[in-house]
């Protein structure tokens, strides 16, 4: 049980202060608290968020962004968007390589939009 509370903490943790959602919106979405923070949370986390800060504009729910499958999400966010930044599949690659390597609190990626 101990580890269920650690793994659901440090899961709000990362949603609520790293990605901005509000603990209620989260509530709602259950499901998203079941999902793998190293492999799916936090790199999609973090690469919307580099997305998002050089200057691609997504709308995005909990749902949309942890609940579909890793081909609906490479479909919808990196797919999608490769025809202004080519190196978006190399980019999400890096970001699941860094989870997995528990540095995500630190490591950012910049690239430039074409």
């Amino acid at each position: 049980m101990a580890a269920s509370q650690d793994k659901i903490a440090k899961t709000m943790e990362f949603l609520v202060n790293t990605m901005g959602f509000q603990p209620s919106a989260i509530a709602k979405q259950g499901s998203v608290i079941g999902r793998s923070l190293e492999k799916r949370i936090v790199p999609r986390g973090l690469f919307v968020q580099d997305l998002i800060s050089n200057g691609i504009a997504i709308k995005f729910t909990l749902s949309s962004l942890f609940d579909i499958s890793e081909q609906h999400f490479l479909k919808r966010f990196v797919y999608g968007f490769e025809d202004r930044v080519p190196e978006l599949l190399k980019l999400y690659n890096q970001k699941v390589d860094v989870a997995a390597g528990g540095k995500y609190k630190t490591q950012r990626i910049h690239w430039t939009l074409r």
